[in-house]
């Protein structure tokens, strides 16, 4: 009887592998480890860590693509640098996180110098800055606003202009002037101390107005007390005050 051969085999090429560990030195095709280049490391498996550094390097290629393609056609939107005009007395401040979101994003502060604002009188601009308050600050004499209570920056800036203009309607009403209200300068020294600026008092930032005039050279000094005028503290007196001495 004649012996069939084997012609074609229907196991899978994988079947062929050998079964248990590779030998030493030996690489297996099929292990991701072995496709990195040398020196590399995977941190295999795939955990939340490894997703997220492999995303880091996604978004550090992405940028580099934009810097080796996209740099040059951003020269055409290039603008000069001007100086604001002398009308433009108002400087707004955005904050951005390079495209991230942020809740801080939405913030937005407006500050504005008060001699500059279209006041008509001194008192005026004296009711302005009692208005003002804790937002007025005495050393620079400049008022800021900041607002993030609504969802868009649009919105913050919209609500910090239309309190300035309500500020400076209200200062120029002389139904109540508020002359006799002195200006409250507290928070503003609060301020400096608690970052450093400013120290507490000592004798070398003491007011030399409030020390008075000191005598001159040439008026007459008050005479010295003499040496029978003061009290002497021998025996029998105490603190000055005589005792009575006792009789043998």
């Amino acid at each position: 009887m004649a012996s069939a051969r084997r012609l074609f085999s229907s196991s899978s090429a994988l079947a062929a592998r050998p079964r248990g560990p590779p030998s030493r030195g030996a690489k297996d095709p099929l292990d991701i480890t072995n496709m990195l280049a040398p020196g590399q490391q995977f941190d295999f498996p795939l955990t939340r860590p490894t997703l997220l550094k492999m995303e880091k390097r996604r978004d550090f290629l992405h940028y580099l693509r934009l810097e080796h393609l996209q740099f040059k056609d951003l020269v055409a939107f290039r603008q000069r640098f001007l100086k604001p005009l002398p009308s433009q007395i108002i400087k707004v401040r955005h904050q951005h996180y390079q495209g991230e979101e942020h809740p801080a994003s939405r913030k937005v502060s407006i500050e504005v110098s008060v001699a500059k604002l279209p006041l008509s009188t001194d008192a005026a601009r004296h009711k302005f800055k009692l208005l003002a308050g804790p937002r007025w600050n005495s050393q620079t004499d400049e008022l800021k606003i900041a607002c993030e209570m609504y969802p868009s920056a649009k919105m913050n800036e919209k609500w910090c202009s239309d309190t300035l203009d309500k500020l400076i309607k209200e200062a120029e009403n002389t139904t109540d002037p508020m002359t006799d209200i002195p200006l409250d300068t507290r928070p503003t020294l609060s301020k400096l101390r608690k970052s450093g600026s400013k120290r507490s008092s000592s004798l070398k930032n003491f007011p030399k107005e409030w020390l008075g005039a000191s005598p001159s050279p040439s008026s007459p000094s008050a005479p010295s007390p003499s040496a029978q005028d003061l009290p002497s503290a021998g025996v029998g007196k105490q603190g000055g005050a005589e005792l009575p001495t006792q009789k043998p």
